[in-house]
């Protein structure tokens, strides 16, 4: 059964020796418990698996368990991390791939996503040591990752959480499935996309031209287009089609220009995915600077 209760008082043990807390987690009794507030029956754990798999968020899962069941549950991010924290405490055998091409495709598509994508400032990102080559070894980069996912349970935020992954150009490796990878070092060579003159930002603004960038545009959902008319003093109001007109218009100022330059490719590149003819994803990086040839290239090596 999947419901959703409140008003529930839980019970933990304290070490007398070392204060150490030993929180309720009775999995036969088919509970989860993510931070002493939330848990989740394992049945609504594997069911979002399921989901997951099929290609339905949590997000949608959630929306469709509070209309059959008509009662409110907690927040949709609240749940995916709780869900997250599940997964990395499950010990998975990895087995995915395509029926058809196997663990190693002969032919693969490679293709940029940029709605998934997160702001980050570039001079936040330490440059690396000279004699840095970009090899991470990912079984040590993606248990960490898991070991972030874990923690996320013990700490309010992830400000105060000190096994938090951050971005940086040493410590940022792709995923690749166990049986794809070539061995268990991999590249990221990103570090080497920095600028080595100051004047490289006017070089990178004046090589893309006006209708590249409203083709770029274009992608943004609405509220994305409305937040950045608002920011160059432009009219917000109408269909999404006379905002882009709008900026379009005003983009002759370089001002403007630079405003929506900026907008978009102000944040990270987004995802560099390498797919076979089939559609199944074997390569994913998380890019930290703008997309260029060199993610696919450092993907293919790998």
């Amino acid at each position: 059964m999947i419901l959703c209760f409140t008003d529930i008082s839980t019970y933990h043990r304290i070490c007398p020796q070392c204060n150490m807390v030993y929180r309720y987690r009775e999995w036969k009794e088919g509970l989860h418990n993510f931070d002493n507030h939330i848990f989740l029956t394992l049945e609504l754990c594997v069911f979002l698996r399921e989901n997951v798999t099929n290609h339905v968020s949590v997000s949608r899962v959630v929306d469709s368990l509070e209309g059959l069941r008509g009662e409110k549950y907690p927040s949709r991010n609240i749940i995916f991390h709780a869900y997250c924290h599940f997964e990395a405490l499950t010990d998975t055998e990895y087995t995915y791939s395509c029926v058809n091409c196997g663990f190693y495709p002969p032919v693969v598509l490679m293709d940029l996503h940029r709605k998934g994508f997160f702001k980050l400032a570039v001079s936040d990102l330490k440059a690396p040591l000279d004699d840095y080559s970009g090899e991470h070894d990912i079984d040590s980069f993606w248990n960490s990752v898991h070991l972030a996912m874990i923690s996320q349970g013990f700490f309010q935020s992830s400000a105060n959480n000190p096994f938090t992954v951050s971005p940086s150009y040493e410590h940022w490796a792709p995923w690749i499935g166990s049986e794809t990878q070539g061995s268990g070092t991999v590249l990221n060579t990103e570090f080497k996309k920095v600028p080595t003159c100051s004047s490289s930002t006017e070089a990178q603004l004046s090589s893309v031209t006006e209708d590249h960038l409203i083709d770029e545009l274009a992608k943004q959902k609405v509220g994305v287009v409305r937040k950045l008319c608002k920011a160059c003093n432009i009219d917000t109001k109408g269909s999404r089609l006379d905002l882009i007109t709008r900026l379009k218009e005003n983009m002759k100022i370089r001002q403007t220009y630079d405003k929506v330059f900026q907008s978009i490719w102000g944040a990270s590149g987004g995802w560099s995915v390498i797919l076979c003819p089939h559609g199944i994803a074997y390569n994913i990086k998380f890019n930290l600077r703008a997309e260029s040839p060199r993610d696919f290239a450092d993907l293919l090596i790998s």
